[in-house]
């Protein structure tokens, strides 16, 4: 029997290199942008990136909690004070320094609790950047699906186009998000009642070492499933809706039905989409650290200049996070450019394997005569 997973691979990398070339600048542009909503291919409101820790000069950690003051201030003190005493008086008063007289007591404090309040400001509007991303998210999936199937890009007609989708898609994912929340808290209460009877103290180290293999295998299994459901929804269910006109449950009972015709196949599609994915991170990994070190030495020498040349004045420091800022979002832009062959391959495999297993659901049926001619 033909694995139209095997087969459909050349197909996927035949119908990227006829969309995106011959190159295009705006094309790449637009999709890149689309592609910056939706990462990886998951999407939904999962958007918060991991945070990475980072430390002073001297090694000391930047502060970043309460501190143990009588109000409560923030611990910025250090950095904050440093920055205050390398302006010119009168600013330089304000943390007491020997520019002149300090300003009376607690001012000091005050203003370093308020630079606290701007910051917990600051992390709220991360916070709600975040959200509006993951909400986007769901209404870029269709416009980038749309792109590949007309072979042409324009954001904001098929954004307007795919509303009411975009909002199902939403829905569906919330409610998936909180299913899966209460899947797993009922697992957790039924692990505690099996391995400790309902007894807290009975929880020991010895019973969740005796029960860690029950404990690992059904998180794989629970990933398993999850994983598969979202990853389904967005490169199969996603295109259906485009093509039927129809709600999410409506793309999934068609895809379920054809899942019951043709396991096989979409269990093939399965294993070597994982092993794809794997690959095209690695690919996309390693053209990122090439692109950011290339990137990084002209901006770098730049923001070196700046700072050593005007003598680690303040002034300097701003110019000099004024080029490592510029280093940052040019290091964005083209990491989403590299995304956007990777990711067009994948979702092009994905539909061509669709069509190929069930021809009455081909969302693609133009580019696969055209790759295939």
């Amino acid at each position: 029997m033909t694995l139209h997973a095997i087969d459909d691979i050349d197909d996927a990398i035949d119908a990227t290199k006829a969309f995106l070339f011959p190159f295009d600048l705006r094309t790449w542009l637009r999709l890149a942008f689309v592609v910056f909503f939706i990462g990886g291919g998951g999407g939904g409101l999962n958007v918060l990136r991991s945070a990475n820790s980072f430390s002073n000069a001297d090694g000391g950690s930047v502060p970043t909690g309460p501190g143990t003051g009588t109000g409560g201030e923030f611990a910025l003190t250090g950095p904050l004070e440093h920055l205050l005493g390398s302006l010119p008086t009168p600013l330089s008063q304000v943390s007491g320094g020997s520019g002149g007289p300090g300003l009376p007591p607690g001012v000091t404090e005050g203003l370093l609790a308020g630079a606290g309040l701007a910051l917990i400001a600051a992390l709220v509007v991360i916070l709600l950047l975040a959200l509006l991303f993951g909400i986007v998210s769901n209404f870029m999936e269709f416009v980038l699906i749309q792109s590949l199937v007309d072979r042409e890009v324009h954001v904001r007609q098929y954004f307007t186009d795919n509303l009411g989708n975009g909002l199902r898609l939403l829905g569906f994912r919330l409610a998936l998000s909180i299913v899966t929340a209460l899947l797993g808290l009922a697992a957790f209460l039924g692990f505690f009642v099996v391995v400790s009877g309902g007894q807290l103290a009975n929880l020991g180290p010895e019973a969740l070492i005796a029960s860690s293999g029950l404990l690992i295998v059904g998180a794989l299994l629970f990933a398993l499933v999850l994983g598969t459901i979202t990853g389904f929804t967005t490169v199969f269910v996603v295109p259906l809706m485009i093509q039927g006109d129809h709600g999410v449950l409506e793309g999934w009972r068609r895809l379920l039905g054809s899942i019951s015709d043709q396991p096989k196949q979409y269990l093939a599609y399965l294993f070597f989409s994982v092993i794809l994915g794997i690959g095209v991170g690695i690919v996309g990994a390693v053209l990122g650290g090439v692109a950011a070190v290339v990137l990084l030495i002209p901006f770098g020498i730049l923001a070196a200049a700046v700072w050593f040349g005007l003598g680690q004045s303040l002034v300097a420091g701003v110019l000099a996070s004024v080029f490592l800022a510029l280093f940052a979002l040019a290091l964005l832009v083209v990491a989403n450019l590299i995304k956007v062959p990777l990711l067009t391959f994948l979702r092009y495999y994905a539909m061509l394997v669709l069509g190929d297993i069930d021809p009455d659901m081909d969302p693609i049926p133009t580019v696969r005569d055209d790759i295939r001619t």
